[in-house]
């Protein structure tokens, strides 16, 4: 009896120290898997809300709507592109243009209007669709041009599409989350659920319980913090996790029913007792069951050396010991190909690995119904696959690779999701006897290649390339001996008065002296400098040579102009940027103003938000700022307005052909017109001829940089010219 009650003790013992550590384990798990949805959520929401942006431009650019019914058919045809339910064009005097016929309340246009006005955007669900009555999603964007408002784009979108965001498949399926407001008014709910408002059930099911809501709840939510509760909801205890969104002040409350752990409890003490019993069956097995693994050791270390196991196909190890055999029985006529799918990560960020793995194992097996017996394939790693296949000429081959990328888009593409599949190729046509790691090594070449194009994303290797890399190898292994000898040096081109030619400015230049006096062209080093980070001391460099250039010219007695100094992307991202030029500039005790910052176009755009913190930090520290290469993209009039120059730089580009195209002339003389009236100096690159220089002054530019007036020059020939 009494080792019947110890026994007894320990079971209790052992159920209660089981319950409390999986109830913390399911707090965490419900807290991570609530957090990970409500990321998914947020990004959805994003991604049409970009979508939704990128057509407002499409729209404001089109204005003034001459026919409507083009402006019409392109929401229709957007519609259907995009996954919307409906899209439409609010105009302010309330005109309505629709993908496709709706009735609208007055009223309805009206709030969407107005609130997107004043918000810039807008997100909402709401009882609204006249068709079907249903909830839809409501988002939308206001239309401008050229700083007026033209009205508001907006777009209907099923709340169906989000349900799959709301489930905690992690959980076993025992788990779900909802949409809230911060009042707990309900949003969104992947099922019908009996209360239209979470606190007040809470509220009324705790007092119900004779229990309370905890009175910090309420106070975490209305704050934007997390909070994790437990509490009965629908007829049950739950654990409830709220967790803030990024749009509209909205939470994600992911919820699990406690009695998820009772169960898991209940499993593994029934495991335990099962195992116990088990421990006397297995102890009179144990001889036969050591025969029997040694056996199956052997067929295990065969599938783990040359097997892989997610895909059961090949791994790299098998595809290196049959590559000779099979290479000889294809007598030599033969291809290496290697291919991956572009942005894989985004499927397992998205549909979770599971969902991954299962795209992997399709095209494993898409692989074997394609490639023949003689052939053979791999995977290699993560989405990586490598196949040797048959190859009589390049036509054929490509007809061949195209006929499969089809059938892995159509076969592969995850289930229930709008993304498709994207794979890139990379080939090496073996015409010569080298090692295998070789021909790898070209056909990953040729796939970095092919990754980068837009479509039909298949390249041969081509020995240029290769030499390409040889090339930027060397530059790279040169870089640091060449700034420590002065291989580097800084000339100066001109920006002069178109009237007089008179020097008024200059931009500061670098050139690359290598070995032997070879020059090395900044096309050639700088893109290279820009991945590797080297550009950040070499814009230093030549910011202390131009300072150190000022400084000699006021002891000397030197006329002294302003010098431009253009600064990478990279020194955006680098809170020492500006330390860094201010020690520089203040250690030749020059005075700011004669440094002028040049930032292009495309490096600005890409965060408009920090480029104003940047240049808002320069002016005030005494630099003058120029856009360089305007007219160079598309951003150039967003660009201009949202952030302050004090001089712009057209773009020779932007400028090309223009003497023969009346067309192209009035953009230009538009374009200088617009940016006078901001009262900002206006630069010219690239004048080569009296023609265009003529047709620029008489426009409004304030002064020319290009070959009729000089080209770039060396420090002393500079001298000479600044001082005639």
């Amino acid at each position: 009896m009494a080792a019947a009650g110890v026994i007894a003790a320990g079971v209790v013992f052992y159920w209660q120290q089981v319950s409390e550590i999986l109830a913390s384990d399911v707090k965490l798990n419900v807290a991570a898997a609530g957090k990970e949805a409500a990321s998914d959520f947020d990004r959805v929401i994003q991604t049409d809300e970009q979508v939704l942006e990128s057509l407002a431009l499409t729209v404001q650019d089109a204005y003034p709507w001459a026919d409507s019914s083009h402006l019409t058919d392109f929401l229709k045809r957007q519609t259907n592109h995009n996954y919307f339910k409906l899209l439409g064009v609010i105009t302010p005097d309330k005109k309505l243009y629709l993908s496709s016929p709706r009735n609208f309340t007055a009223a309805f246009v009206a709030d969407i209007s107005a609130r997107t006005l004043e918000q810039g955007k807008y997100l909402s669900v709401r009882q609204a669709d006249p068709l079907d009555g249903a909830d839809v999603l409501v988002q939308s964007v206001a239309l401008y041009k050229n700083g007026r408002p033209l009205g508001t784009l907006f777009a209907l979108q099923n709340p169906s599409r989000y349900q799959p965001l709301l489930t905690l498949s992690a959980m076993g399926d025992k788990g779900s989350s909802m949409i809230v407001e911060r009042d707990g008014n309900l949003v969104l709910s992947p099922r019908k659920v009996g209360f239209s408002n979470i606190f007040t059930q809470l509220d009324k099911t705790a007092a119900a319980d004779n229990s309370a809501l905890p009175a910090d709840l309420r106070r975490a939510v209305q704050n934007g913090k997390s909070a994790l509760v437990s509490a009965p909801l629908d007829g049950s205890t739950r654990f409830l996790y709220f967790i803030p969104l990024e749009r509209n002040g909205w939470y994600m409350v992911s919820s699990l029913p406690t009695q998820f752990v009772e169960e898991r409890a209940q499993h593994l003490a029934v495991l335990s007792l099962l195992l116990f019993a088990s421990v006397f069956a297995i102890f009179f097995s144990l001889i036969f069951y050591i025969l029997h693994m040694r056996a199956y050791s052997n067929r295990q270390l065969f599938a783990t050396a040359f097997v892989d196991n997610l895909t059961g196909a090949d791994n790299f190890n098998r595809m290196c010991e049959v590559f000779p055999q099979k290479l000889a029985e294809l007598h030599g006529q033969a291809a290496l190909v290697i291919f991956d799918i572009n942005k894989f990560k985004v499927i397992n960020d998205l549909h979770g690995y599971e969902r991954g793995n299962q795209v992997l194992q399709r095209i494993a097996q898409v692989l074997r119904e394609n490639v023949s017996p003689e052939e053979c394939f791999c995977r290699l790693s993560a989405d990586n696959f490598i196949l040797l296949l048959k190859y009589t000429d390049r036509r054929s081959f490509l007809a061949r690779l195209n006929t499969l990328n089809t059938q892995l888009r159509r076969d592969c593409t995850v289930e229930d999701s709008c993304l498709m599949i994207d794979i890139a190729f990379g080939v090496y046509e073996i015409k010569e006897d080298i090692p295998f790691y070789i021909m790898l090594d070209r056909a990953h070449l040729a796939l970095e290649k092919a990754k980068k194009m837009s479509f039909d994303k298949c390249e041969f290797y081509d020995e240029a390339d290769r030499n390409r890399i040889v090339a930027e190898k060397q530059i790279e292994n040169t870089m640091e001996a060449a700034l420590n000898h002065g291989d580097f040096a800084v000339y100066l081109q001109p920006k002069c008065d178109f009237a007089t030619g008179e020097i008024r400015g200059a931009e500061a230049l670098v050139r690359w002296t290598g070995a032997g006096g070879k020059i090395v062209r900044p096309d050639d080093f700088i893109p290279i400098f820009e991945k590797n980070g080297f550009i950040l001391r070499l814009d230093m460099f030549i910011l202390e040579e131009v300072a150190r250039l000022l400084a000699a010219w006021k002891i000397k007695g030197l006329k002294q102009v302003p010098i431009a100094v253009n600064f990478s992307r990279l020194h955006l991202n680098d809170s020492r940027y500006i330390p860094q030029m201010l020690r520089l500039v203040n250690k030749y005790g020059v005075p700011h103003e004669l440094i002028e910052v040049e930032l292009t176009e495309s490096v600005i755009f890409n965060n408009l938000d920090h480029a104003q913190n940047i240049i808002r930090q320069l002016h005030g520290n005494g630099f003058s700022v120029a856009m360089d290469d305007f007219g160079s993209g598309y951003s150039s009039l967003n660009v201009l307005k949202e952030l302050q120059f004090d001089s712009i730089k057209l773009d020779k580009e932007f400028l090309r052909g223009f003497e023969h195209n009346p067309h192209a002339q009035k953009v230009i003389e538009g374009a200088v017109a617009m940016i006078k009236t901001l009262d900002i100096k206006i630069v010219a690159e690239g004048v080569e001829t009296r023609e265009q220089a003529d047709f620029l002054q008489a426009i409004g530019c304030n002064l020319a940089q290009g070959y009729l007036f000089a080209k770039p020059l060396t420090v002393a020939d500079f001298e000479k010219r600044l001082n005639k």
